[in-house]
């Protein structure tokens, strides 16, 4: 059968002009880079992060994945437009687990883009949707937290109750999770305003404080330092955050501050030029520790639908007391999808403009007309 059909498609080919045979040829050369090549050669860029301590965690940091909704787009597309996210999303989550090995895997929010306002049936198709994309893994931990794309609360959209009981009855939303007797991860949520109130691990039972002993990382959709209130003061005094990893702003970003100076706070871009794109980072936490100065990592999206031109996931390490730091990069898949735009549109154009020479030919009265001049 196999036989016979590249038989006849050899056949279909050949009997094709010579011009359509090279445009078949790159049309389907531009789908094999498009589908195939360029995924695999994103991902040999990808760092490694080597780790020294025994008991070093691995992080996978997925920020804004934003699976599509069939609510607001109603545009003819739009169920191939969610086809496309949903696969471009889980191809690349798929590498990046196996290129990690987490032992920890994050989602900062941001989970659905009709997370607040879908309906029942809706957010049950969204979250089977979700777990087929992003599915959980045998041996990490996975941890979600809700983000205003899942709750509401960003300033335009009031909290949702009803999102919020139904974000933490679907995905177990938790204050805090004790990952090893080294590590301790937050949930601090801004947009509640909800946290752990104190940790009794940080003092012995003599009272004295021995939250040096252990590591303790926040995490929050909407940057914790950004704009900082009486939640961001107290959440950093009573649990005294080694590292905060936070989402919402879609790029990838750092801030590194004296907790005293919390209203002067500036980030800066983190591997998002060509020169520290792939870098792995370090940062001594033990020092900032010491000289209370506090470490915010903003992780980007995962998301191409998120308006932004670099898209990944983050990649941590915690070493002893060393964070290692980097980015996945993906590719730009909206460049791939205009490629093929501009591939498709070559014929079309090619026979629009033979259709108006033919309609001049057989239209226009404009002729040139040769007269005998008289003798």
């Amino acid at each position: 059968m196999a036989k016979n059909w590249l038989a006849r498609t050899k056949k279909k080919f050949l009997r094709l002009h010579p011009a359509w045979r090279v445009y078949v040829i790159l049309l389907g050369l531009l789908v094999l880079y498009n589908e195939v090549l360029i995924y695999v050669l994103q991902k040999l860029k990808w760092s490694n992060i080597y780790c020294k301590e025994a008991g070093c965690v691995k992080i996978l940091l997925v920020a804004d994945p934003q699976i599509l909704g069939k609510t607001y787009d109603t545009h003819f597309y739009a169920g191939l437009a969610n086809y496309d996210s949903d696969r471009y999303l889980a191809w690349y989550y798929e590498q990046a687990v196996e290129h990690v090995q987490p032992d920890v895997i994050i989602f900062l929010g941001d989970l659905m883009d009709e997370g607040t306002d879908s309906t029942e049936i809706h957010f049950e198709e969204y979250y089977t949707r979700f777990g087929a994309i992003f599915p959980t893994h045998p041996t990490a931990k996975v941890i979600y937290i809700p983000g205003d794309n899942d709750i509401g609360g960003d300033g335009r959209q009031p909290l949702n109750p009803i999102a919020k009981r139904r974000f933490r009855q679907y995905f177990s939303e938790r204050p805090a999770w004790v990952i090893n007797d080294n590590l301790t991860i937050y949930n601090i949520n801004r947009i509640t305003l909800e946290m752990t109130l104190n940790d009794p691990r940080m003092l012995d039972s003599t009272g004295t404080d021995v939250s040096d002993r252990y590591l303790r990382i926040f995490v929050s959709h909407i940057p914790v330092l950004d704009v900082p209130s009486s939640f961001t003061y107290t959440a950093i005094h009573n649990l005294k955050p080694n590292v905060i990893f936070s989402a919402h702003l879609h790029v990838s970003q750092f801030a590194r501050i004296h907790r005293s100076r919390l209203k002067t706070v500036r980030y800066r871009p983190l591997s998002q030029d060509k020169k520290t794109a792939y870098k792995v980072h370090s940062f001594d936490l033990s020092y900032h520790q010491d000289t209370q100065e506090l470490l915010e990592i903003i992780v980007p999206t995962c998301s191409y639908r998120m308006s932004v031109p670099d898209i990944g996931y983050g990649y941590a390490a915690i070493d002893g007391t060393t964070l290692k730091y980097t980015v996945l990069w993906t590719t730009r898949r909206f460049y791939q999808l205009i490629s093929y735009v501009v591939i498709l549109a070559v014929p079309v154009v090619l026979g629009l403009l033979y259709a108006f020479y033919k309609f001049l030919r057989e239209h226009c009265n404009c002729r040139s007309r040769y007269e005998r001049l008289p003798k």
